[in-house]
C-alpha cells in the first residue's frame, strides 16, 4: 500500500472518529496544522535542555581538570 493511501485512510479514519465523539472538526484540522509546529517546538527545547548540561558538565569539568592538575 503506497504511503498516500495510508495516509489518506488515517485522515478519514481520525475525521469519523472526530466526527463520532462529538469534536470539533476545526480543532482536529487545526491541530494536523500545529502538530508540525509542536514537534519542532519539543525537538527544540530538548536539544536546548541538551545543549545546557553539557556546558555545565564542561564548565565543572575543566574547573576540576585545572584543580587537580
Amino acid at each position: 500500500m503506497s504511503n498516500s493511501r495510508k495516509i489518506s485512510i488515517g485522515v478519514a479514519l481520525a475525521l469519523a472518529g472526530s466526527l463520532l465523539c462529538c469534536g470539533s472538526v476545526w480543532l482536529w484540522l487545526a491541530g494536523i496544522c500545529a502538530r508540525k509546529f509542536l514537534i519542532r517546538l519539543l525537538f527544540t527545547i530538548a536539544l536546548a535542555i541538551a545543549v545546557y548540561i553539557l556546558t555545565y558538565a564542561l564548565i565543572i569539568g575543566g574547573i576540576l581538570w585545572i584543580l587537580i592538575s
